[in-house]
């Protein structure tokens, strides 16, 4: 029996906060022709490394110990960029490839380095550079040369540059994805588009926002002519949901204020102080017209290059953070805070025997302090949200539920506890799924989609998964 072909079309961000009004305006006319259309519930945190790893596995993040797309060792207070060596889990394409199902993966988070598949594997953001080993099989790199192929737009660049890159970006990764679907035989396909998310993140209420849209809309359109012409099958989701913000909790601030942690900001980075930062670079290399370089710096080595403002990771590095009167510190992860304890084996002040009565002590505090703010959120300890065994977990786990709000993990003298965003849209757990299969969307989640895939193609894997079938 010749089996059918299944498509995944990932709108990285994509929601209906976007996607209700533009089709009251008679526009997406592919995504409106879906019969059924639903929200596709995602991660805590909602963050694009995180949702993706457990689409890819069918697994919580306390399963597969990914939580941000940065992760804080369980012993050390070392930071690390996470990727496909640190998934814990058997993965979708894995499976696949056990049964003999040729499979096409295309920008797809927490697949680097790419693996040896039955198929084609394009790493996505997690992959350092197009230097790095990001596509499988190797020689394939001369046709995404040939594309001018992009991983992700620069992090060294200034807002409106991020954005038209990011749409640069797009129309690379439509024509790559155009290409295999025409040109490679396969049984599961799918790709990501992620100029959606980035250009949400950056120009939220502008025109480039229903550009990016409409373009992946019109990709829909292709893909709708080549199944008429192919048995198979298109589900459209987006691994988290989007919205605007206004307002931002500073959880460190919070934590200062009440005690929990001591800062030194006479110890700022000598290099900050210089006015050696992302932004100030990107402005001298334009000025010398040295665009070309942006290219040829590797993502974990931008991400590494400090900010104006001093965030969770270069508190770490430069000392800002006192460790020795700390007793707790919070790192930012897309409307969510992560707050982890300073423990004795981060070589902290906290013991064993207190963690529990300090996790409790500050997660009260927390509850109380949104009430009186009549404030949604939802603030759970590792245990209760991940599980006792989770590895690398923060300890506890504050999450926004408010609409508007987001968090910031940034240190300043001025230390305010409510602050302008860091960005003019953060992700939510509302995001979309759209099929014209009879799929059972009700509370439909992310982690629901690899044993969905399998279904599909019949296979039944002995593992359990923490998601279930749709089908």
């Amino acid at each position: 029996m010749e089996r059918k072909k299944l498509i995944i079309v990932g709108i990285d961000g994509g929601t209906f906060n976007i996607i209700n009004p533009l089709f009251k305006r008679k526009m997406l006319h592919n995504m409106k022709k879906f019969k059924y259309k639903s929200v596709l519930k995602s991660t805590i945190p909602p963050g694009t490394a995180v949702s993706w790893a457990s689409f890819s596995t069918g697994k919580s993040p306390g399963k597969t110990g990914i939580y941000d797309f940065t992760i804080v060792e369980e012993n050390s207070w070392n930071i690390n960029l996470v990727n496909r060596k640190k998934l814990k889990e058997k993965t979708l394409w894995n499976t696949l490839d056990k049964t003999g199902l040729k499979s096409i993966f295309i920008n797809i988070p927490i697949t680097y380095p790419a693996e040896k598949i039955n198929g084609v594997m394009i790493s996505g953001i997690d992959a350092p550079s197009k230097f790095s080993d990001y596509v499988y099989p190797k020689e394939l790199k001369n046709k995404l040369n040939e594309f001018d192929y992009e991983i992700e737009a620069s992090a060294l660049k200034e807002e409106h540059d991020i954005v038209d890159d990011a749409m640069n970006i797009l129309d690379k990764r439509i024509i790559t994805a155009r290409y295999f679907l025409e040109n490679e035989e396969f049984n599961f396909f799918i790709v990501l588009f992620r100029a959606t998310d980035v250009v949400q993140h950056f120009a939220w209420g502008m025109p480039k926002i229903e550009q990016a849209y409409k373009k992946i809309d019109e990709f829909i359109g292709e893909i709708g002519e080549y199944l008429k012409k192919n048995k198979g099958d298109l589900i459209v989701i987006s691994d988290h949901g989007s919205e605007k913000v206004d307002k931002a909790f500073n959880t460190n601030a919070w934590l200062e204020k009440e005690g929990y942690l001591k800062t030194n900001l006479r110890n700022e980075s000598f290099i900050s102080l210089l006015g050696f930062n992302r932004e100030n670079i990107f402005k001298i290399i334009r000025r010398l017209k040295l665009d070309f370089l942006i290219k040829m710096i590797p993502r974990n080595i931008g991400k590494k290059i400090p900010t104006k403002k001093i965030n969770f990771e270069e508190a770490i590095l430069t000392g800002i953070i006192d460790l020795n009167q700390t007793k707790a510190i919070s790192k930012r992860a897309v409307k969510t805070s992560q707050i982890f304890l300073n423990k004795k084996s981060r070589r902290g002040i906290i013991g064993a025997s207190e963690e529990k009565k300090l996790k409790e002590e500050i997660l009260n505090k927390l509850k109380s302090f949104f009430e009186e703010q009549k404030l949604s959120t939802e603030i759970k300890t590792k245990e209760e949200l991940y599980g006792k065994d989770a590895v690398s977990a923060p300890d506890i786990t504050l999450y926004f539920k408010e609409k508007g709000y987001d968090v910031l993990d940034s240190f300043s003298k001025e230390k305010k506890i409510w602050d302008i965003p860091q960005e003019k849209a953060t992700h939510n757990t509302e995001g979309i799924i759209f099929s014209n299969l009879d799929l059972k969307l009700n509370g439909a989640k992310i982690i629901d989609m690899t044993p969905t895939i399998l279904r599909y193609f019949g296979i039944s894997p002995k593992e359990k998964f923490d998601g279930k079938s749709l089908i």
